[in-house]
């Protein structure tokens, strides 16, 4: 895979994610229910994070295309790539965390969540998510007592701190998801006298159980070998930039599956992304019938939304 190919789909799937991230900011601001709610930090914080690494990183690659990928080493794009990036690495990360976190509060604890999970204390988790990667460039001043890039490279303590957060926040959020399926297998394993009980408990139980492994194949595919390539770098700092970008580009789609699969997973934002991208496609065509696609806070869409939230068992995340 040559550099003008690898840069090029650099290029393509940071803009794509730079739309997820501005359309997702747009719907949330656009409707007051997703706003009201509770976790709205972590999802405002997710789609900052995961857009600014997708600015930077599409910045630098349609430079790196513009200069036929003659890279001039400076130690501004030392700083962009190596610490910036990975900084907003951990920090969606650790998002994805705590809204993982949220959905097993949320399913399994339902009576405690409204008590334990407030807007107040989300923001506060939401500011120790920007706040703790942090110790990507303060745990190795202090063990070297240089800071990284100073003398254009990153020590070998940086690339370590980068892989124990970020293999802590992946393991938290696979935890978090496995304990929801086992709790409703626990449930569906207790036989319930109505059928129609049962029925469901078990449709819960299959979905919970694909939504872990799901979580599950997206870090070991798409995460994995990005640790394993910065594992690797530490022995040898001599690999080809052709083998690096392939684990970075699987990391970037990984990146692009967050918002969908983390902060879209629920009945509100599903139906206020439909009813604006239905009310767009009217007004494009010339059509008229915005009316009907208008999504009220307070009218009966949102009450079926609310309903089909209750019967799924899924929480707003």
């Amino acid at each position: 895979m040559g550099c003008s190919v690898s840069s090029s789909l650099f290029v393509a799937i940071t803009f794509l994610t730079m739309v997820e991230g501005v359309l997702t900011f747009f719907i949330y601001i656009k409707e007051r229910r997703l706003r009201k709610r509770e976790q709205s930090p972590f999802v405002y914080s997710l789609a900052v994070s995961i857009t600014l690494l997708s600015v930077f990183s599409f910045a630098f690659n349609v430079r790196l295309l513009s200069r036929s990928c003659q890279n001039d080493r400076s130690i501004t794009w030392c700083v962009v790539l190596n610490i910036l990036l990975r900084y907003l690495h951990v920090v969606s990360c650790f998002c994805v965390t705590c809204l993982a976190l949220y959905r097993y509060l949320y399913l399994c604890w339902p009576l405690h969540c409204p008590v334990l999970v407030t807007k107040r204390r989300c923001c506060y988790v939401t500011l120790a998510c920007w706040t703790l990667p942090i110790a990507l460039v303060g745990v190795p001043f202090a063990i070297d007592g240089q800071a990284p890039c100073a003398d254009m490279k990153v020590t070998v303590s940086f690339s370590i701190t980068y892989i124990v957060l970020y293999i802590l926040g992946a393991l938290a959020t696979f935890v978090a998801y496995l304990l929801v399926a086992l709790e409703f297998r626990r449930k569906h394993n207790s036989a319930s006298p109505n059928a129609d009980i049962a029925k469901f408990d078990f449709l819960v139980k299959v979905r919970t159980e694909r939504c872990a492994l799901h979580v599950f194949v997206l870090y070991t595919i798409l995460s994995l070998p990005h640790i394993i390539m910065v594992i690797v770098s530490m022995i040898d700092s001599e690999i080809a930039q052709v083998t690096r970008n392939i684990p970075a580009l699987l990391q970037r789609l990984h990146l692009l599956l967050f918002l969908p699969f983390y902060a879209w997973a629920n009945p509100f934002f599903r139906a206020a992304l439909t009813s604006w991208a239905k009310k767009t496609w009217t007004r494009l065509t010339c059509g008229d019938g915005e009316g009907d696609f208008y999504l009220h806070s307070n009218g009966t869409k949102g009450e079926s939304a609310e309903k089909a939230e209750r019967l799924r068992q899924e929480p707003s995340v």
